[in-house]
């Protein structure tokens, strides 16, 4: 996929697929459908002798038998298991099959259909699935999970799109169809997915097909933002970050927020933190000018204020909030700040980037964390209803959204980087780029996606035991893009 490219929601999907099938008719979308899915079995798997196919009993099904027919004409030896005996949702998907029984003769399903797989294909659910996987559906998942044979998912792995925890199939491959999907690159799907690849089954430009509901965005739209330097710039240029934070024991958090944002190229960066930190701010990175005392700063001076990390949530850090919101400065806002503003301290700047975890959207909004995960495409835009400012929702296909804006996914970003501290760097990365004259909503954007690109970078020597001081050098390698 490209590196911006245009992500629907399955409302659009659902759409187009009702426009293409008025044009050319639902038998032929299906034998497309299963022919494309045929075509990369073979492209993935091509020693591939044995295929079990297990069939829904809707059009995914249908598309299941099409490829299942396909396989062997081609001399592949294939079961089919189906969800259930009975008739099938639609006239298109019992041609399918009946179709295949003509190619199979009699052919018995195995007392283990899983054993010898070479591939399963998951034609159980596509789209349309709504509600809980439970019964035999998902003793069929917990079946496809469990064998050793690597998974082909049909449009979306069945179980997707249904309750966040509930049973889905963990893909080798999804074909999806006709679009792509915003819900397949955000949250639980991305580890549910595997690898995505599109058939656009040729149905041609419609008006039916709706717009987009969000971006996705790769490394290398890195440079539209981040332009080479020209040589009579200086410090002032660059911007001024002022980072607040680290009560008592916690300086390391916004020790690590000053370097992201030094390393973001931010041309001046100063430190309000605890007296107790500062030799060791100091010592660990001597470019970060700290404030004398523990008095609330002067901000006048600040371009962009980075506000949260180790802030803490008793007396000093409520004093300090309470002065940032109030400076007229351009705010981000993470961590021990997130919780702060969840208790009701007051509004914000309209060009404000908050940056919360799950965990923490979850208590600005006032629901459950599964609440978030399940919907968080949603969830993002609540936060912008409820603000009135763009919020990055961090996590597993980071969310940015702002008002007026068409949302963001980030396409970067790995598991080595669920760790203490984290957010902390994002905080200085954002804050940085605002000061080097990005509008808010480009900052949490750009600045989202180096982070995420400079994690992916640093996980190349593994992903265990990644830390956040681990990215700084790699934030200065992405944030310099050739």
């Amino acid at each position: 996929m490209r590196d911006d490219a245009a992500l629907f929601d399955v409302d659009s999907v659902r759409r187009l697929e009702t426009a293409a099938r008025a044009v050319l008719g639902e038998r032929v979308l299906m034998e497309r459908a299963g022919q494309a899915a045929w075509r990369v079995l073979l492209d993935r798997w091509p020693a591939a002798r044995c295929i079990t196919v297990v069939a829904g009993p809707g059009g995914n099904g249908g598309d299941g038998y099409v490829l299942a027919r396909l396989a062997r004409q081609s001399g592949r030896e294939v079961v089919i298991v189906p969800w259930r005996e009975g008739a099938l949702a639609s006239d298109a998907a019992e041609q399918a099959r009946a179709a295949y029984a003509d190619i199979a003769g009699g052919a018995c399903m195995p007392a283990d259909p899983w054993a010898g797989a070479d591939v399963v294909v998951d034609a159980l659910f596509g789209i349309g699935f709504r509600g809980t996987v439970d019964g035999a559906a998902a003793r069929l998942i917990k079946c496809i999970n469990e064998g050793s044979a690597p998974v082909l998912s049909l449009d979306v792995p069945s179980g997707v799109g249904g309750s966040d925890d509930g049973p889905a199939v963990r893909a080798a491959v999804t074909l999806e169809f006709l679009l792509p999907k915003a819900a397949l690159r955000t949250g639980r799907a991305l580890d549910l997915t595997g690898d995505l690849e599109l058939a656009s089954l040729d149905v041609g430009a419609t008006p039916d097909a709706g717009t987009a509901v969000a971006r996705h965005l790769g490394p290398g739209v890195l440079p539209e933002w981040l332009p080479p330097r020209a040589r009579d710039t200086h410090k002032g240029t660059f911007g001024r970050v002022l980072c607040i934070g680290g009560d008592t024991g916690m300086g390391g958090a916004i020790l690590l927020t000053a370097e992201a944002a030094l390393r973001a190229g931010a041309g001046l960066v100063h430190v309000h933190s605890r007296a107790a930190h500062r030799d060791a701010l100091l010592a660990r990175l001597p470019e970060a000018m700290p404030l004398p005392d523990d008095a609330i700063p002067d901000y006048r001076a600040a371009g962009v204020i980075a506000i949260g990390p180790g802030l803490g949530t008793g007396d000093w850090g409520r004093a300090l909030f309470a002065a940032a919101r109030s400076a007229g400065r351009p705010l981000v806002v993470d961590a021990d700040a997130l919780t702060l503003l969840a208790d009701g301290l007051g509004g914000l700047p309209p060009d404000t980037v908050l940056t919360p975890h799950p965990g923490e959207a979850a208590r600005l909004l006032g629901c459950a964390n599964t609440d978030i995960q399940a919907d968080r495409l949603g969830s993002a835009a609540a936060l912008v209803e409820r603000f009135g400012c763009v919020a990055v929702l961090k996590g597993a296909g980071t969310i940015v959204v702002g008002p007026g804006q068409l949302p963001v996914i980030i396409r970067a970003g790995n598991p080595g980087m669920a760790t203490g501290g984290m957010g902390d760097v994002l905080t200085g990365v954002i804050a940085a780029l605002r000061a080097q004259g990005l509008a808010a909503f480009d900052a949490a954007c750009c600045g989202a996606l180096l982070h995420a690109s400079a994690g992916d970078l640093a996980a190349r020597g593994g992903m265990r035991g990644l830390l956040p001081s681990d990215l700084m050098p790699c934030i200065r390698s992405v944030a310099n893009p050739r």
